[in-house]
């Protein structure tokens, strides 16, 4: 059964050990604590509990078990999360599981033969590694990322996948072959003959998706001893060419190396980007491991919304000249929109980060990589660098170069505090008034700049606003479950304002009345009890929130019984608000009825109430 393997599967994970590959976690009494990786924080308010193997965010609201979390740090659905933790685990799962049957499966398998003919190319292929060895890689590079290579053959992969038992029509679906010509739609048996191969002579990059499975590839041209002659042959077959979108592959989606350094991302808070595979090996196999690279395509929105989860401080790893940096003006815009610290790595002019490393092997020192990313100057005090070189402050032509260059940068800042800082800088560089400058701003200001991926919908990147959305009577009923249950003692206070609490928290606090200790409603006592799932999960997310309180309370010397008494009154409080605003509804009906008989005990009651509550 489905529900056994998911047993099994958290049986044999510790949930503290799979969080903890993502988030840094340190210890806080019997559970574990970090900053949200779905909220922006500067106090801890994430916690996991190993005892009832559950997370909770106390900030944004977010929380459930392993699964759910997978899901969201990893973008994935239930099932695909299933399939991660399945692996980690070691847990076979069983074929009536849809996502090993489905067409997207099929597609990954049909990549992984095709990665596993290129490597074997490769691996015959002496000329080819010797300009991967010439380029700085190293044989451990090339296994570990699997690269291969494509024969100059027409059809020597679609024949190969046909012999691994692959259809025609699955391989033409994977984009790994052409059709030579129009096929029909429908009624029509593919045959091999109709197809040959997208990837020709070229180096093969296996691309793979944040669960490691490869989607599709990029393949470099390579000619070895009968080089392009010409710069109009290399543009007419393409230096580099990527899988077409298929079910699995989207190039606008993926970043290449992701799977392998998101761990480190979370952990090094901060993301090294660069442009093509050749700068992402040079780097890994350098020691920088907190790196990612866009395939043939510029940052994305989506890109963006996914680094996100890992960090907000985005290193551009790439040669930013006048036309680099035009090249990357919309991808900054981006990002300085999402509120990612954007740094320019400081590199030789005219230098990738590939040539650069190799330059450099015989001086290379993880010190002096962690001091070259140290180094990395922020975006705007890069921009006003070069904005200073653009004009001579001794002219007004000159100070009109660099406002006209500086401002325009000024108004994709997202803070206004950050906006007014350069304003001042700038103000104080042209020896212009601040005010002057910042009414040109707000010129500039009035063309609306469009954050969005305009080849995305809208949709899917609007900013995320998490919180609570819940009434102030049951945030107030969780919090006193939360502290009864560190204090069980207090018990009997419950029962005296047990109708107080609303209706959705009511089957709540009668299991927990029911339990003669709080060890009754520990993880084990709970599932030998005939409730439901939901209720169970409930009462766990409450017992995390007591440790949370706790945590808080000890931190601001409140006691925890005085606390307990100041949430009661605040819910007796919260109850009678929400009855007067039901007598003023009927008093108002009975008004307009004129009907004296039903208005005049409806008055009386409610000035009794309007009276308790002016004497709590």
């Amino acid at each position: 059964m489905v529900s056994d393997s998911l047993e099994e599967i958290k049986n044999r994970l510790d949930i503290v050990e799979v969080i903890g590959q993502y988030v840094k976690l340190q210890k806080a009494g019997v559970n574990y604590k970090a900053l949200c990786p779905f909220h922006k924080e500067k106090t801890p308010s994430f916690f996991v509990s190993p005892s009832r193997q559950i997370w909770h965010c106390f900030g944004c609201g977010l929380g459930g078990d392993i699964f759910s979390f997978v899901m969201k740090i990893e973008n994935v659905d239930f099932k695909e999360a299933v399939k991660i933790l399945a692996d980690k685990a070691g847990v076979k799962l069983l074929a009536e599981n849809p996502v090993l049957n489905s067409q997207k499966q099929k597609l990954i398998n049909l990549n992984e033969t095709a990665a596993f003919f290129f490597e074997e190319q490769l691996s015959q292929k002496q000329e080819v590694k010797d300009y991967l060895f010439k380029r700085g890689l190293t044989e451990t590079t090339l296994q570990e990322f699997k690269l291969g290579f494509a024969p100059d053959d027409w059809r020597s992969l679609t024949n190969y996948l046909i012999k691994e038992g692959f259809k025609p029509e699955e391989i033409l679906q994977s984009g790994l072959a052409i059709s030579k010509k129009d096929l029909p739609e429908t009624g029509y048996q593919i045959q091999k003959t109709d197809l040959y191969d997208r990837f020709r002579s070229r180096i093969m990059f296996p691309i793979e998706d944040l669960s490691s499975k490869i989607v599709g590839f990029t393949g470099r041209i390579f000619q070895g001893s009968t080089p392009l002659k010409t710069i109009k042959d290399l543009e007419a077959v393409g230096k580099y060419v990527n899988s077409p979108q298929t079910l699995i592959f989207d190039k606008s989606k993926i970043l290449y190396g992701l799977s392998k350094t998101k761990t480190f991302l979370h952990n090094l808070g901060s993301t090294l980007l660069v442009e093509g595979q050749m700068d992402f090996l040079m780097g890994w196999q350098a020691g920088l491991k907190n790196i990612v690279a866009t395939s043939g395509t510029s940052l994305t929105a989506y890109h963006l919304t996914l680094l996100k989860r890992y960090n907000n401080t985005l290193i551009l790893g790439f040669d930013m000249d006048e036309a680099g940096e035009k090249a990357a003006e919309r991808s900054i815009e981006l990002a300085l929109a999402q509120e990612f610290q954007v740094k320019v790595l400081q590199l030789p002019s005219g230098k990738d980060l590939a040539d650069y490393l190799l330059e450099q092997k015989n001086q290379i020192s993880q010190a002096s990589l962690e001091q070259l990313l140290a180094q990395a100057l922020p975006i705007m005090d890069f921009y006003f660098e070069r904005a200073k070189q653009m004009g001579d402050l001794n002219s007004l032509e000159g100070k009109k170069i660099i406002v006209s260059y500086f401002l325009p940068k000024i108004k994709k800042l997202v803070n206004p505090i950050d906006k007014a800082f350069w304003l001042e800088k700038l103000s104080q560089e042209v020896k212009i008034e601040a005010r002057t400058l910042e009414d040109e701003l707000k010129r500039l200001a009035k063309d609306k700049i469009a954050y969005r991926d305009e080849n995305e919908p809208a949709y899917q990147f609007l900013p995320q606003h998490y919180g609570l959305d819940l009434p102030r009577a049951q945030l107030i009923g969780e919090r006193i479950l939360a502290l009864l249950l560190k204090d069980f003692k207090l018990k009997e206070n419950i029962r005296k304002v047990q109708n107080y609490f609303p209706a959705p928290l009511q089957e709540v606090v009668e299991t927990i009345l029911s339990a003669e200790s709080a060890e009754d409603l520990n993880p084990q006592s709970l599932k030998k009890l005939n409730l439901k799932e939901e209720l169970i999960n409930k009462i766990n997310e409450l017992a995390l929130r007591g440790d949370y309180e706790l945590e808080l309370l000890e931190q601001f010397q409140v006691p925890l019984e005085e606390e307990f008494r100041k949430q009661i009154k605040n819910l007796r409080m919260e109850s009678v608000k929400e009855k007067l605003k039901q007598l003023e509804k009927e008093i108002a009906e009975a008004e307009k009825n004129k009907n004296q008989a039903v208005l005049t005990p409806l008055m009386n009651e409610f000035n009794q109430l309007k009276k308790d509550l002016l004497d709590n």
